[in-house]
């Protein structure tokens, strides 16, 4: 099941350095993206959580991805 999109788990991943090197490579790319976005505009992180949230709600591998973090 996805979390929700207010689920404090999707803003921590955008915001943390933890490593993504287990995440697949479309999950790390689209990560890495959403966090350079998120540090230098921080007031974006909600838009940047349904992004991210849409992502893994479409990409079945992402799930797993997530779970990882």
């Amino acid at each position: 099941m996805i979390p929700a999109e207010n689920d404090p788990r999707w803003s921590r991943v955008l915001t943390s350095e933890s490593d993504l090197s287990a995440a697949s490579l479309a999950t790390r790319i689209l990560i890495s993206r959403l966090r350079r976005e998120v540090k230098s505009a921080p007031g974006t992180i909600g838009a940047k959580v349904a992004e991210l949230r849409d992502f893994v709600s479409k990409n079945s591998f992402a799930v797993a991805d997530m779970a990882r973090f």
